[in-house]
């Protein structure tokens, strides 16, 4: 992990843990501390690594400040390999909105148009970082 990224992480996990008490559940402290070390343990061998582990650090860190744990962090971590941030936050949507479509493992993408022709979904990662999210509703349809 380069000095860069490895200090990013380090700035999440000092704000995270200064944050964790403040959680009012201790069911979310307990889960706030089983991700940090989740993430702790992941490998920095490589650039992909890092910046999965730095995404959802980043993550978590916005959700502790906010006190309040949803998405991935709503459950305790799997022991499996963490996916990219965006295809994980992607299924998420997907399982809540049933007829959106799963997100692929490789260049996470979504887009849906409803069935009635109101509404249009679309996420897509960002290179270099991040998730673009868009959404359009119309009473009258969409033209596509």
């Amino acid at each position: 992990m380069g000095s860069k990224d490895a200090e990013e992480f380090r700035q999440a996990l000092q704000d995270i843990s200064q944050y964790i008490p403040r959680l009012h559940s201790p069911f979310d402290r307990v889960r706030c501390s089983e991700w940090t070390r989740k993430l702790s343990s992941l490998s920095d061998d490589n650039l992909e690594s890092c910046k999965i582990k730095n995404d959802y650090a980043q993550f978590l860190r916005i959700q502790v400040r906010n006190q309040c744990l949803h998405g991935p962090f709503e459950h305790p971590p799997s022991d499996k390999l963490l996916p990219p941030l965006a295809e994980t936050i992607g299924n998420i949507m997907s399982r809540e909105i049933p007829f959106l479509p799963k997100m692929g493992p490789i260049n996470p993408v979504l887009h849906h148009k409803s069935p009635d022709g109101r509404a249009y979904v679309s996420a897509r990662q960002i290179p270099g970082g991040g998730v673009l999210c868009y959404m359009a509703v119309s009473p009258d349809g969409l033209e596509f």
